[in-house]
Parts: structure tokens; C-alpha cells; sequence
């Protein structure tokens, strides 16, 4: 196969890994704030990163994550407009992702996870080594391609806080595909979906709280899902990059659709399956007009307050990997088209 590009066609500025490491040095806070010199995403064009992937000095190198967990680095990418990254190591994962995909994380939290939630998962042999390549390559791809939300890879058992379940196996990298949901432009509404507020928030959960002029960096509309062959060109690189540099799989996730040898694709937004726990709540069937702790602790003693768990409705869960890759039965994005069987994986 033809090697990745060894570079831009007209090759901008770029910080070597020299530079980063001195921007590094003697600096606690340039473990947050060194923020790199805008790079040039291609959207097909050209590659920013030499070789089709990140270097080990790169601050959202595999390398990096493990090294300091907690530093948060910047990088500025420039597309067709200005995105800015971060880096977050939290519950297992290492993040790479903008402003706007944690608010839309925080807007499918606040639904019930009952939202459209697709995932380009990618499959990959956890070995340590293993696993920093296909990140080093799959991150630089993400940004390559200037997406707009995030993308995460698994490192509790690099870091050694823990194993990589077995059920979710062929899902160690993911890219978040995202596409809206008018449930956003409304307030929660718990988890009763039918019991939505009527008060709107045109551009997500963030649009009536961000100050204007940083409003940008978290709306959320369809003026952000990318095209069936937008995502299909991104399989069709990442399949050809992971190939190249031989980077070992794991087989394609139980659940998932498989793209191709590396990728596949799922909703996991969550579902109500037979076998759902029925949640527990507590209702006051008195209320308590004490006002001291002492008085409402009175109170709960003399029966004003009754906090025994009744059954509640039936809570939605992650979808099991037995209910398939579209278990919600939700719009297929535009990835899958009747071309797709033409690729040639």
C-alpha cells in the first residue's frame, strides 16, 4: 500500500518535537496552557501531521496521556474556520475534544442518554505499543479532518486503574458522529421524555448561559453533522493508514456493524430492553415543616415523612451488545449508503 503523506502540499509552519518538549520544561502550568502554533486542516487535501500520524512528543500523543494524565494541552487547528482542542483523562479514557462536544455530551446526560448517540468504533489490540500507534494515527486523522466533537481512546490498563471489559471489546477507540436532535433547543425534562419544558433554547443547553461572543464554541444544530461521504472518506483513510503501519485488531465489536477491518459503527443511545431495571424513588407522602436538622430529624421520626422506595418506571439502559447496532431504531445516518458495499475493504 502507498505510505500516508509525508507532509502538506505547501508544508505551513509546524512545532517540532523539540520545541514541544521545551515548552514543557520547567513550567507547571504549560502542562495546561502551552498551546501549539494553529495547524491546517486539510479536509482531504493534505495531512498536518508528518507520516499520517502524531508524534510521541505531541501533547495528544498516546505517549503524553500516559505520561501526565492530568495536564489538559490546547491545539488550534485551522480549516475553514478556527477549532480549538483540549485534552481530558478521566474514567478510563483519554479524550480529545472541543468545547462543543462536551456540551453535547452534557445535553445527552440531561435527555437520558435517549438521543441519537452514534460511535465509529475502531478495533484494536490493546497491546500497550499496539494501542499508542492506532491512537497516534486515528488523532491525528480526527484532526486532519478538522471534526467537530471528539474522539477517546481506552487507557485504564495502560495507566493500571483497571481492565478493559470483555463486552466491549472491538470498541478500544471512538469517534463520536454527531448528529442533532430538536430535544436539545428544550429544557430536560428529566428522564419522562414525554414531560419536556416548554422553554426553548434555540442552540442547545449552553445557548442562553455562554457569553455572545463565545456562543460559537458550543452550539448545537445540524449545521454540525457532516455528510454520509464526509464520514465514509475519514473510514476509508483510517482503514488504509491503520493497514499501513500494521497496527493489530481485535476482531469487530459484538453489537456493532462492521465498515471494515478496523472500523464499525453503532448507536448507543440508550433503549428500554425486557430485561430493564425498574428504578427506585422516594416520595414524601407528608411534606416536613421543620426547618433545623434537629427538627426534621423529629419529623422522619414521627412518621411526618414516609422515605420508603416505591417502584418507579422502567429505566433506559445502554443498549446490550445483543440488541444490535441500532437497538433505538433511530435515523441511519448518512455513512450507510448502497455505495458503501462498493468500498472493497
Amino acid at each position: 500500500p502507498q505510505p500516508p503523506s509525508c507532509g502538506p502540499r505547501h508544508s505551513p509552519p509546524h512545532t517540532t518535537a523539540m520545541e514541544y518538549k521545551q515548552k514543557g520544561e520547567n513550567s507547571e502550568a504549560s502542562r495546561h496552557d502551552a498551546k501549539t502554533s494553529p495547524g491546517f486542516a486539510p479536509l482531504f487535501d493534505r495531512v498536518v501531521f508528518l507520516g499520517g500520524k502524531l508524534d510521541a512528543e505531541h501533547p495528544f500523543s498516546f505517549e503524553k496521556a500516559i505520561e501526565d494524565r492530568y495536564a489538559m494541552p490546547t491545539v488550534t487547528m485551522r480549516a475553514h474556520r478556527t477549532i480549538e482542542y483540549h485534552r481530558l483523562c478521566t474514567g478510563g479514557f483519554n479524550r480529545v475534544c472541543t468545547e462543543r462536544c462536551r456540551v453535547y455530551w452534557l445535553a445527552q446526560n440531561a435527555h437520558g442518554h435517549r438521543t441519537p448517540d452514534w460511535k465509529l468504533h475502531f478495533s484494536i489490540n490493546k497491546d500497550k505499543e499496539n494501542l499508542a500507534l492506532a491512537w497516534n494515527i486515528l488523532c491525528a486523522l480526527f484532526l486532519d479532518h478538522a471534526c467537530d466533537f471528539g474522539i477517546k481512546v481506552c487507557v485504564a490498563e495502560a495507566l493500571g486503574d483497571g481492565t478493559w471489559p470483555e463486552s466491549q471489546n472491538g470498541r478500544e477507540i471512538t469517534l463520536y458522529m454527531f448528529k442533532h436532535s430538536d430535544t436539545y433547543d428544550r429544557g430536560s425534562g428529566g428522564l419522562d421524555m414525554s414531560n419536556m419544558s416548554e422553554r426553548k433554547t434555540v442552540g442547545g443547553p449552553m445557548a442562553d448561559l455562554a457569553p455572545e461572543n463565545e456562543l460559537h464554541k458550543y452550539w448545537l444544530s445540524a449545521d454540525y453533522e457532516r455528510s454520509g461521504s464526509f464520514w465514509r472518506a475519514l473510514v476509508v483513510e483510517a482503514e488504509r493508514r491503520l493497514r499501513f503501519y500494521g497496527v493489530r485488531y481485535a476482531g469487530c465489536a459484538n453489537g456493532d456493524l462492521p465498515l471494515g477491518r478496523y472500523t464499525s459503527i453503532r448507536n448507543e443511545a440508550f433503549v428500554f430492553p425486557p430485561d430493564a431495571p425498574i428504578g427506585e424513588c422516594k416520595i414524601s407522602k407528608e411534606k416536613s415543616f421543620g426547618t433545623t436538622k434537629n427538627e426534621q430529624d423529629q419529623d422522619k421520626k414521627s412518621k411526618k415523612y414516609d422515605d420508603t422506595p416505591i417502584k418507579c418506571t422502567r429505566m433506559a439502559v445502554y443498549p446490550p451488545n445483543y440488541s444490535g447496532w441500532n437497538a433505538a431504531g433511530q435515523a441511519v445516518p448518512g455513512i450507510i449508503s448502497d455505495s458503501w458495499n462498493r468500498r472493497g475493504f
